[in-house]
C-alpha cells in the first residue's frame, strides 16, 4: 500500500511559498502520497506549527527573521527525531552547510532559481527513509511483542510445574535469578484471580480474543501489585491466574489481612474498569523462601473454593472462610429427588423459580462443599433430561452441562431455565424471549452493552441466556453486538465524514484501537481507507 507523507514548508518570502504551494499542488495531480499541511514565515512560528502537527517532512529556509532554519531544525529534532529536513538557501555558505551537515539535514537545496527537479529527488528520498524507519519499527515491534509472549508463555509453564512440585531446587534458583525474581525470599503471600462468568467469556469470544484478553487480565494485575509491594502474576489454566505479593518487613497478621483486602478490592475495580471483566481474589496465608511455594498455592486454592457460594467480584482471605456442613448431603440429596418428582409438564415460571428458590435457601444456611455439591446438581440436571426426553422436540445433549466453572447459584439458575424449556417443549417460549433480547440490543444499541444487563431483561440466568442465544443465533451475543455496531458506523460514514473518536461515541465502544481493529476485521478495511474508497466511488 502506497503511503502518504505530510509536508510542511516555512519561509519568509511570499513568493517562494506561493512557489511551493503551486509546486505541491501540481505534483498532487500526478502523485498522490505528497500532502502540504500547513505554512510558516519564520522559525518560532513554524517550530509551534510543525509540532501540532507533526509533519513527515519539512522544507525551510535557513535565513528567516526571529530564528533562522537551522536553529529551528536542532530544537524540532529531540520531539520529531524521524520527520525529514529539507533546506532551501539562496547562499552557498560553507558555514551554513556546516550547521546543515551537523543538524543531520537531508538535503541543501539553492532556491534561486529553484529547481523543482532537486525537490521532486529530496521528496522522493525522504520517503525512502521514512518508509524505512517504518519497517524498521514495525520490526521492532514484532520482536518486542514475541519476547513477551514467549516470556509470559515460559512463566505460565514454570509456575504450573512449580506448584505441581515437578521442579528441582536448583531449577527454582536459576530461574528465579533469570526473571528477577528474588522477592520469594522475603515475606510474601500466593492470591488466585478466578474470572466470574466464565462460560458465558467462552462462548462470546474468539480463542484469539480470549488470549489477547487474558494477557492483558495479566498484565493489569502486575501493575496493580506493583502499588502493594513486589511481585508477578501469570495465567495458571482456563479462569484462573496465580498471583504473589511481597514485602521487605515483617507484618502482623492484621497488616497482612489489610493489605489484601487492599490489593483484592483494587484487583477486583481496575480489571473491572479497564477490561470490563469481573473477577474474584483469594489470598493465602503468609509464607518466605521457594520451598514454601506449593503450600502457599494450596492456602490460596483452599480459600477460592468458597468462590462457589458468592456472587461476582468477591475478596477472599483465610480469616473469612465459609464453615461446610458436609454432614446434610443426605438432606439436600432427597430434596433434590423431591424437585426431581414435583417437576411436570404443567409447572409454570413462577412456580419453577419458587421451588428453585427453596433449594437454594437450604444451601445458604447449610454450605457442602463445592466437590459434593457439584456432582449432585449435574445428576439432577441429566435425571431431568431423561425424565422429558421421550417425545421431547429438543436436541440438546445432556452431557454438555456447562457446570465447569459457574457458581452454585449459576449452576441452579441454568438448570431451572433448562428445565423450564424442556417442560414447555415444541412452544418456544424462550425464542421469545431471544426476539425480545434483540429488540433490547437494537434500542440500546449505541450504550455500553454488557450480556450480564441484557440476561436481566429478558429474565434469565447469563450463562444460560449465553448458550441460548449462540443456540438460536449461531453467533455468540458480544459477537453480534459488534457486528450490529460495525454496521451503525457504517450508515453514518455513508452520511458524512465522521472522525474516529465521533464514530466511537456514536456506536458506544469506549476504545479507539479495539474500534478499529472490529472495523477491519468485519470491513477489510479502516474506518479511514473506507472513507476514502467511499469518496472516490461518489466522485465517479
Amino acid at each position: 500500500m502506497v503511503r502518504d507523507y505530510t509536508c510542511f514548508i516555512v519561509d519568509d518570502e511570499d513568493l517562494i511559498i506561493q512557489r511551493l504551494e503551486l509546486f505541491f499542488s501540481e505534483l498532487s495531480h500526478r502523485e498522490r502520497r505528497f500532502r502540504l499541511v500547513g505554512k510558516a514565515n519564520n522559525g518560532l512560528k513554524g517550530i509551534e506549527e510543525i509540532l501540532k502537527l507533526k509533519p513527515d517532512i519539512v522544507i525551510s529556509d535557513i535565513v528567516m527573521p526571529r530564528m533562522d532554519g537551522i536553529a529551528m531544525i536542532e530544537q524540532l529534532k529531540p520531539e520529531l527525531p524521524h520527520t525529514q529536513y529539507i533546506l532551501l538557501t539562496a547562499y552557498s555558505s560553507f558555514e551554513y552547510a556546516q550547521r546543515a551537515i551537523q543538524a543531520n539535514v537531508l538535503e541543501y537545496i539553492v532556491k534561486v532559481p529553484l529547481n523543482e527537479a532537486d525537490l521532486d529527488r529530496a521528496l522522493g528520498k525522504a520517503a525512502g527513509i521514512l518508509d524505512e524507519v517504518k519497517k524498521k519499527e514495525e520490526e521492532f515491534q514484532s520482536l518486542n511483542v514475541s519476547v513477551l509472549e514467549n516470556k509470559y508463555r515460559v512463566r505460565k509453564q514454570f509456575f504450573n510445574e512449580l506448584i505441581r512440585g515437578e521442579i528441582p531446587s536448583h531449577r527454582i534458583s536459576h530461574f528465579a535469578g533469570s526473571m528477577q525474581f528474588q522477592f520469594f525470599q522475603a515475606n510474601y503471600c500466593c492470591f488466585i484471580v478466578e474470572m466470574n462468568l466464565y462460560e458465558s467469556f467462552r462462548n462470546e469470544y474468539s480463542a484469539a480474543d480470549q488470549n489477547i484478553l487474558k494477557y492483558a487480565i495479566t498484565n493489569v494485575i502486575e501493575e496493580t501489585v506493583m502499588y502493594y509491594g513486589r511481585g508477578t502474576a501469570t495465567e495458571l489454566a482456563d479462569n484462573r491466574f496465580i498471583g504473589f505479593l511481597s514485602w521487605e518487613n515483617n507484618r502482623s497478621e492484621m497488616d497482612t489481612e489489610y493489605a489484601c483486602q487492599a490489593l483484592g478490592s483494587q484487583l477486583v475495580a481496575h480489571l473491572h474498569q479497564y477490561l470490563n471483566q469481573s473477577v474474584s481474589v483469594a489470598f493465602g496465608g503468609s509464607h518466605r523462601g521457594w520451598e514454601s511455594i506449593q503450600q502457599a498455592y494450596q492456602e490460596a486454592h483452599h480459600v477460592s473454593d468458597d468462590f462457589y457460594y458468592h456472587a461476582e467480584k468477591v475478596v477472599k482471605t483465610p480469616a473469612h472462610r465459609f464453615h461446610y456442613r458436609n454432614d446434610r448431603r443426605a438432606d439436600f440429596q432427597q430434596k433434590l429427588a423431591d424437585f426431581l418428582a414435583w417437576v411436570q409438564r404443567k409447572a409454570s415460571k413462577e412456580e419453577l423459580e419458587k421451588e428453585l428458590a427453596d433449594l437454594n435457601q437450604f444451601v445458604t444456611d447449610h454450605k457442602i462443599h463445592k466437590s459434593i455439591m457439584a456432582p449432585m446438581l449435574r445428576d439432577l440436571y441429566r435425571d431431568i433430561a431423561a425424565k422429558f426426553k421421550a417425545g421431547n422436540t429438543l436436541t440438546l445433549d445432556v452431557a454438555e452441562f456447562p457446570m465447569a466453572f459457574m457458581a452454585f447459584r449459576e449452576q441452579l439458575a441454568y438448570i431451572g431455565d433448562f428445565t423450564f424449556e424442556y417442560v414447555h417443549a415444541g412452544q418456544l417460549l424462550h425464542r421469545a424471549e431471544i426476539m425480545r433480547a434483540l429488540r433490547f440490543i437494537e434500542n440500546n444499541l449505541t450504550q455500553r452493552l454488557t450480556l450480564e444487563a441484557i440476561a436481566e431483561d429478558v429474565n434469565l440466568a447469563p450463562s444460560y441466556f449465553s448458550s441460548l442465544f449462540k443456540k438460536t443465533m449461531n453467533e455468540g451475543v458480544i459477537s453480534y453486538i459488534n457486528r450490529k455496531k460495525i454496521q451503525l458506523a457504517l450508515e453514518l460514514l455513508n452520511v458524512r465524514d465522521y472522525s474516529l473518536l465521533e464514530l466511537c461515541e456514536e456506536v458506544g465502544i469506549v476504545n479507539e484501537g479495539y474500534f478499529c481493529k472490529l472495523f477491519k476485521e468485519y470491513t477489510g478495511d479502516t474506518p479511514k481507507q473506507y472513507r476514502i474508497k467511499m469518496t472516490r466511488y461518489e466522485s465517479k
